[in-house]
């Protein structure tokens, strides 16, 4: 009897087992095979570097488990820290809302993003699960039309009084205008109009905005690798998109020390997300300078700090309020490419010192194409040197 029962038993065992494991391999069919899965377009935000897209916290396990296999990684959604550091390398991130849902951003020079009729796309096999061994696939196309020309360039203008800054006007990925805001510090907020309300002036030129304001009213003190100067923490804003005008001036001083450290914020140059907060470290993978091949640099998680001879780059020329005293300055072209984003970041820096007394057996150097920036109440835009302008857009190409 007790064989008899034992048989029935093993029986019973050895069932539930066959069940158990048909069941395992349906629901990984159901997660992994997309050519079942029904496919949709995903309410994806396009951005000028990357796209984001909302995942729901019922098919995070579904993403999970898609990553895993894609990456041929282990996937612990416990641990976002960890997980970002594995998939930073195929240009992945995910990130918690404050809802409690997940943000899953893909750069587009990620490893597995595809081209296709002018967009970029990545198609996600996503399941949410519906009893304890299966789920319902659903296949969803992350897709943003190709972006075909990124705003790279930024022209800083700095004097002991002002600061000036110029960069392309941005588009969307749709080429659609944008009607934009200032926003001072992530607090103050404005239209363009109102720029005179967090005392600025604003002018839009053919293709550049350019914002000005008095240094003692809209910068504030930042200090990098203990150098201090001067930071303009301002952005355009629209909708969901934020856009950079972020800049540092160098400390106003009478005198002129034997190297010059200038100070480059690290951030991508185009569209971002709105209110965003970038964990993600940019890391420099090639620099040029113009003006000179000496220089030394070193980088923080936001800065780029470049240290140059002062004597190599240094001018004079006629004080504007007195001919008998000389004013220094100098200006700095610098293209940067990040190992992270796939366009390069064209940077200029004007920097205007006091005027000094004129040595009694000086001579006045000649000064480089660009505007005076000297003690102005309005601001004054002249197109950059075409000379200097060809040289940065031929290195920008290369």
């Amino acid at each position: 009897m007790d064989q008899i029962r034992f048989g029935v038993s093993f029986k019973t065992f050895v069932f539930h087992c066959f069940i158990l494991r048909s069941a395992l391999s349906i629901q990984k069919r159901e997660w992994i095979d997309t050519s079942t899965a029904r496919l949709t377009e995903g309410d994806v935000s396009c951005f000028s570097d990357y796209m984001e897209m909302r995942i729901h916290n019922v098919r995070i396990e579904g993403l999970g488990l898609w990553l895993s296999g894609a990456l041929k990684i282990r996937v612990n959604l416990a641990s976002l820290d960890q997980l970002n550091l594995q998939l930073s390398s195929c240009g992945l991130s995910l990130h918690k809302d404050p809802d409690n849902n997940f943000i899953f951003r893909v750069s587009y020079t990620g490893c597995l993003v595809q081209q296709q009729d002018g967009h970029h796309v990545l198609t996600l096999n996503l399941v949410k699960r519906i009893n304890r061994f299966g789920g319902r696939p659903h296949s969803v196309m992350m897709k943003c039309p190709l972006v075909s020309v990124l705003p790279s360039r930024e022209k800083i203008q700095c004097d002991p009084e002002y600061i000036q800054v110029t960069r392309q006007v941005a588009y969307d990925n749709w080429d659609n205008e944008l009607q934009w805001c200032l926003s001072l510090s992530d607090q103050l907020i404005v239209a363009l109009e109102d720029a005179s309300l967090i005392q600025m002036n604003i002018d839009m030129r053919g293709s550049d905005i350019t914002v000005q304001g008095r240094r003692g009213e809209v910068l504030s003190p930042v200090t990098v690798m203990e150098d201090e100067g001067d930071f303009l923490a301002l952005k355009l804003v629209s909708g969901q998109y934020a856009y950079s005008m972020e800049a540092t001036c160098p400390k106003v001083n009478t005198s002129t020390a034997e190297e010059t450290v200038l100070h480059i914020f690290k951030r991508r140059m185009g569209l971002t997300k709105r209110g965003s907060r970038e964990n993600e470290a940019l890391t420099v993978s090639d620099v040029w300078v113009n003006q000179t091949d000496n220089f030394t640099l070193h980088e923080t998680s936001a800065f780029v700090t470049l240290i140059i001879p002062t004597a190599q780059i240094l001018q004079t020329k006629s004080c504007a309020d007195s001919k008998r005293l000389l004013q220094p300055f100098y200006r700095v072209d610098v293209v940067l490419t990040f190992k992270e984003t796939h366009h390069k970041m064209q940077w200029s820096m004007e920097n205007t010192l006091p005027c000094t007394a004129r040595p009694a057996a000086s001579h006045r150097t000649p000064p480089p194409p660009g505007p005076n920036t000297t003690a102005r109440s309005t601001l004054n835009f002249k197109p950059q040197s075409s000379a200097t302008e060809q040289t940065l857009l031929d290195r920008l190409n290369s």
